[in-house]
């Protein structure tokens, strides 16, 4: 009999102790595997973020003409129809070598089917400047030497000998050797340009400095005292016209220099005074 409840006694400590091994649970996932979890999350959301911002934007281009310039606010006709439409220009990459003007020629890039007006600009490139075409051209170089007439400009490790009879001089003590200066000129460096101006570095805020003039011998005055020819050292002549300047005034022969705006290339250049030298 003791044999018997001993025999049932540890058949019942079996029982319990399989129940109690059905019943343990499975282990909790480890730190680093949610880590690792956690962070293909993340990456998969940034490369998706960065596919999204990557993706190209559809663009529109337009050629015209600039008819009207209010700060960013630009008012350009294009060429294609004639229709004038307004660009923002505020967040836009220009390229231009010199300042906006009325009357330049640009091509405008922006996004594709925008209707905001005005519309906002991506890239505005300047293909035609006006203040380029109705300015001389300007070399920046240093004085290697200067007599009366003659000055040499090292520009870029090149020396030009260039006229400076008719030139305009503006500069605290003159042509100095061994200085900066901007030198304006019609023609080619190296094939004796006209040298209309010469600006020393000491100089180059100085009011003066924005002035066009031409130095020249009266050639010729018109018949009604309008316009009035002047001839280089070298025997080049221009004509300088104003109908509010009494030009009659002045004898063949005399040195006389004469402001203009534009270009001394142009074919009638606007003349904005004379004086005697």
């Amino acid at each position: 009999m003791k044999k018997k409840t001993l025999l049932l006694a540890a058949v019942a400590v079996l029982s319990i102790s399989a129940a109690a091994c059905s019943k343990k649970e499975e282990p909790a996932p480890t730190t680093a595997a949610t880590e690792a979890s956690t962070e293909a999350t993340t990456e998969a959301t940034m490369e998706a973020a960065a596919e999204a911002s990557t993706e190209e934007v559809s663009e529109e281009y337009m050629s015209g003409i600039l008819t009207k310039i209010d700060g960013d606010i630009l008012t350009i006709k294009s060429d294609e129809d004639n229709t004038e439409r307004t660009y923002n220009i505020a967040d836009a990459e220009l390229i231009n070598d010199f300042p906006l003007a009325e009357g330049d020629w640009v091509d405008v890039t922006f996004e594709e089917g925008a209707t905001e007006e005005p519309i906002p600009v991506m890239i505005l490139e300047v293909t035609v400047s006006m203040i380029e075409q109705n300015s001389d051209p300007v070399a920046e170089g240093t004085v290697v030497d200067a007599t009366m007439n003659t000055l040499i400009l090292e520009v870029d490790g090149e020396e030009y000998t260039l006229d400076t009879a008719n030139a305009y001089i503006v500069g605290k003590n003159g042509i100095l050797v061994d200085n900066q200066c901007k030198v304006s000129y019609l023609g080619f460096l190296d094939d004796d340009p006209i040298v209309t101006k010469v600006v020393m570095e000491d100089s180059y805020d100085a009011p003066e400095a924005e002035i066009n003039a031409f130095i020249g011998t009266v050639a010729q005055v018109g018949q009604e005292g309008d316009s009035i020819v002047l001839e280089t050292a070298s025997g080049d002549f221009f004509t300088f016209v104003n109908s509010d300047i009494d030009f009659g005034a002045y004898k063949e022969g005399q040195t006389v220099q004469i402001t203009y705006n534009g270009s001394i290339g142009d074919k009638e250049i606007a003349a904005t005074a004379i004086t005697e030298k």
